[in-house]
């Protein structure tokens, strides 16, 4: 009888391979609301226009540097799951999140950068609930669940656009 990989062997084994890009863009127009968008207009201080007053808060505290959340398409495939599913704004393909460090600069297209956070993206509850416990489990042990960031310089992002990784100076 052949064995399956684990999900977390699986995961352990994704490659970041090709053009780095921006595969999708998802609007959260309201708590638990997520819209896929083909292009989106990102505001410094604020993230993604159109996204609800609350999505940069957690536990009744809004946590600095998370305007916007990013995961990579390549983890997302891995544990089957739709762009849409896990709550991001955007969805990169091509970029491995764990090797930006605070700091570290992503820009997209011609205009717009972001900063990574210091704080790290953790899966919680919802993604359990959303994807599945076993993928919980380890995207979180792998640090996969991607990253946050603020807007360093807003402008106009859409869907294919290509991403370019920086150390901050």
């Amino acid at each position: 009888m052949k064995e399956h990989p684990s999900l977390l062997d699986t995961l352990g084994q994704v490659r970041y391979d090709g053009l780095a890009c921006l595969a999708a863009i998802i609007q959260k127009p309201g708590p638990g609301v997520h819209v896929r968008v083909r292009h989106a207009q990102v505001l410094e201080g604020v993230g993604l226009e159109g996204d609800h007053h609350k999505k940069d808060w957690w536990k009744g505290k809004r946590i600095p540097e998370r305007e916007i959340t990013a995961i990579s398409r390549e983890v997302l495939d891995v544990i089957g799951a739709s762009v849409e599913v896990p709550g991001d704004n955007l969805i990169f393909e091509g970029v491995d999140l764990r090797q930006l460090h605070e700091g570290s600069l992503i820009q997209i297209g011609s205009s717009v950068i972001l900063k990574r956070a210091r704080k790290l993206h953790r899966p919680c509850g919802l993604f359990a609930e959303r994807i599945s416990e076993e993928a919980r489990q380890a995207v979180s042990e792998l640090q996969l669940r991607g990253a946050l960031f603020s807007v360093v310089r807003g402008g106009m992002i859409r869907q294919g656009d290509i991403v370019h990784t920086m150390e901050n100076p």
